[in-house]
């Protein structure tokens, strides 16, 4: 993989949402289970920053399986105010390009 990966953008995560839900399941559905039975930020530090490694992960293999798509469709999302009903032909595509669910598992 390649190291010059940027942090992903706003409009970007919003891209990967439902990915991130599914690709890393274990993180997420920690940070979530976390943060309801706390109400202070830092004592869920350890499984949000598990969520933050696992979506850099995630982003940096979009950037590597299917950029274009990607780049389209949180485009797409970002020009619309964040309007996923005005991108799904983007989505498509993209979800088609990089499937939800990785057939490898």
């Amino acid at each position: 993989m390649t190291s010059n990966v940027r942090v992903p953008y706003s409009h970007e995560l919003y891209a990967m949402s439902r990915h991130i839900v599914f690709r890393a399941e274990k993180e997420h559905k920690a940070a979530v289970e976390c943060k309801g039975k706390h109400d202070w930020p830092e004592d869920c530090k350890p499984e949000s920053e598990a969520l933050v490694r696992a979506t850099n992960k995630l982003y940096k293999e979009i950037m590597e399986k299917s950029p274009n798509e990607f780049k389209e469709y949180a485009q797409c999302l970002d020009w619309y105010g964040l309007r996923f009903s005005r991108c799904r032909d983007k989505q498509a595509a993209f979800e088609k390009a990089f499937p939800i669910v990785d057939s490898k598992k």
